[in-house]
């Protein structure tokens, strides 16, 4: 069965842009894509304005072991409460890090890594065309 558009996984359509060849492809690709859970790891990812309260690095989770296409959840349809764990608001400490290691734990392990790398603001070293600038055309509201 071939999975349609809105059935790809984050890390697919991130690897998938990665392999196309030009910015216009790129574009048209996550234009057909948009979703919430999308922008929100781009504009983690590019926004310097934004920033999750977490140190550096991937806190301690067990990473999901569910072959693809049977995870626990889709990242689309948890990734929410990850607005909780900004820089700023007044969620504890201990229920940010529930909230992130939660997410980690019920998604694609490969999507858990690029909810890492957003975080860390380094997505760009993963997936070096999915840059600020493609983000900034693609989605022009996310960066400002």
């Amino acid at each position: 069965m071939n999975k349609t558009n809105t059935e790809k996984l984050l890390h697919e359509l991130l690897e998938e842009a990665q392999n196309l060849k030009t910015r216009a492809e790129r574009i048209e690709l996550f234009t057909k894509n948009d979703n919430f859970a999308l922008r929100t790891i781009l504009q983690l990812a590019h926004n310097p304005k934004i920033e999750l309260d977490f140190p550096e690095g991937a806190p301690p989770y067990k990473k999901s072991e569910t072959p693809k296409g049977l995870e626990y959840a889709r990242l689309t349809n948890i990734i929410r409460p990850l607005g909780q764990c900004v820089k700023g608001n007044k969620v504890s400490a201990v229920k940010k890090e529930q909230i992130l290691i939660r997410l980690l734990e019920s998604v694609d392990a490969k999507d858990a890594e690029v909810i890492i790398a957003a975080k860390d603001k380094v997505l760009h070293k993963l997936y070096t065309k999915v840059t600020e600038n493609l983000v900034e055309k693609t989605f022009p509201a996310l960066l400002k």
